[in-house]
Parts: structure tokens; sequence; C-alpha cells
């Protein structure tokens, strides 16, 4: 479904896109939101110049559960076949955003969602649905700069033989950083060499 369709009473125009909201957002928020991401956006060869999307945010309700569908755990989704980032629970003051492991800014989590469209379209909508999960999230988180776990929250998780989603990310972001570190920062070499 269109997250459009379900009628979000706010909106403000900015350089990313446009952002809806079921809430007022505070504007310094949204200014420092829009940095962000551009300044992570900047970080990744996969970015041209201006990327742009529409963006949804949610405050966790029936709009995100009408969207999300089967990923309602998640911090936020973008579909292969759509340029709308959906986020679920940004406070519209701070732009936090609640996790597993604490909290995550709405600038990292927008880096992230805009970084999986960046990868679709580099690779290819299937291709990009065939590479590791690990190499996906963790390359997205790369860009992000945050994770949602912090070094001690991921060995807690592991020596507790807990099998969190959120270890994929955090193991795989820091899987990704070595192998640029390796490859001389080739995003290409990353994702078309196999392992």
């Amino acid at each position: 479904m269109a997250p459009q369709l379900l009628a979000f009473p706010h909106s403000v125009e900015t350089e990313i896109g446009t952002i809806h909201s079921e809430k007022p957002l505070d504007a310094a928020m949204v200014r420092e939101s829009v940095q962000s991401v551009q300044a992570r956006m900047s970080t990744t060869p996969l970015a041209s110049t201006s990327e742009s999307r529409p963006i949804f945010i949610t405050d966790g309700g029936w709009r995100w559960h009408w969207l999300a569908v089967s990923s309602s755990g998640s911090l936020a989704i973008t579909r292969p076949l759509n340029t709308a980032v959906v986020v679920n629970k940004a406070d519209p003051e701070s732009g936090k955003i609640a996790s597993i492991g604490g909290e995550r800014t709405l600038g990292s989590v927008l880096a992230h969602e805009f970084t999986h469209g960046l990868i679709r379209r580099r690779f290819g909508i299937l291709r990009s649905m065939a590479f590791p999960q690990w190499k996906v999230e963790g390359y997205c988180d790369y860009v992000a700069g945050e994770s949602t776990l912090s070094d001690e929250q991921a060995a807690a998780l592991k020596s507790s033989g807990t099998d969190s989603p959120a270890l994929v990310y955090f193991h795989g972001r820091r899987r990704v950083a070595e192998i640029l570190a390796q490859n001389g920062g080739s995003v290409d070499q990353l994702f078309n060499t196999e392992d």
C-alpha cells in the first residue's frame, strides 16, 4: 500500500524529500536530521549528488502496523519497488528512535534506509535481494554511522545465546568495515565478491 493514501496530517519539504508525519515535527530536529543524512550519504560512492525520497514518520500505531506488515519490529522500512521510507516511532522533538540497544537518531535510520535504495539502484532489485543479509544490513549501518547495539550489548547477547536480529546488523557492520579497509574502500568489490 502507498503510504500517501493513509493521510498523514503533517508534512515539511526538505532537501532529502518531503517528510510526512502524524505529529508536528520540531524544526531544529528536522534540520539536524537532514544535515545528518546528507553528511552520511556523502560517504558512499553509491549516492548521487542529491538523494530525495518521500519519508513517513509514524507514532508506531495503526499506520505503522498497516505499512510494516511482517516487519513491525523494525525501526524503519523501505520496499524494493517503492522509494518511500517509513519510520516507526520517531520522537517528534528529539528525532530519537527506540531500539533494542537504546536509541538511534532519525538521521542515521534514514541514511540506513536510503542506502538500501542505493544498493538496489546500483546492483538491481533481484541481485540485491540475493546478497547475504549481513552484507546488505552491515553496509547500510556502515553508511548510517550508528549501530543498534554497543560492543557490550552485543557481547552480552552472544554470551547469553540470544539470537537477536540486531546481531546480524552489528556483526555485518564490523565485517563490512574490515572488508572495505582491506580492499581500498571499493563498494563494488564488497558486493561483487562471494563470501
